[in-house]
């Protein structure tokens, strides 16, 4: 009996390290993008409506046109492929092979991750609207 309750406690010590690192890294992450990040990171994760369509996958030439012109972001369309890719490197985003024009999407199961990334940059930064 005291064997299953040690297997118990190891498991739950387990979920709690896991719990912790997934935090560790949110928190880094909120403190390591900066703004023009994490509106790219809005478009595809905080799109205000229900699950299943609560994420967006995005084409590279309509994302641009959408920051620039709509959301009126300064940036050059270098910048903000360097700044998509960054995400993809981070795990982050993901893109998808072989499609032409590129075409980027939200990566399954990290929807809470990453819409926490973006309510705690806006928490650390005084901005309410997510």
């Amino acid at each position: 009996m005291s064997e299953l309750s040690f297997s118990k406690t190891n498991e739950q010590r387990a979920m709690l390290d896991s719990n912790q690192r997934i935090v560790d890294k949110i928190l880094n992450y909120a403190e390591t993008l900066d703004f023009i990040n994490i509106q790219i990171l809005r478009k595809f994760y905080a799109t205000g409506l229900a699950f299943p369509n609560d994420t967006q996958p995005h084409v590279f030439s309509l994302l641009y046109m959408d920051m620039k012109n709509v959301h009126r972001i300064p940036i050059g369309m270098e910048a903000l492929r360097k700044r998509v890719d960054f995400l993809v490197s981070i795990g982050l985003l993901e893109k998808v092979e072989r499609s032409n024009p590129a075409s980027y999407h939200p990566v399954k199961g990290l929807e809470q991750s990453a819409r926490a990334v973006i309510k705690r940059f806006m928490m650390n930064h005084g901005l309410t609207h997510i």
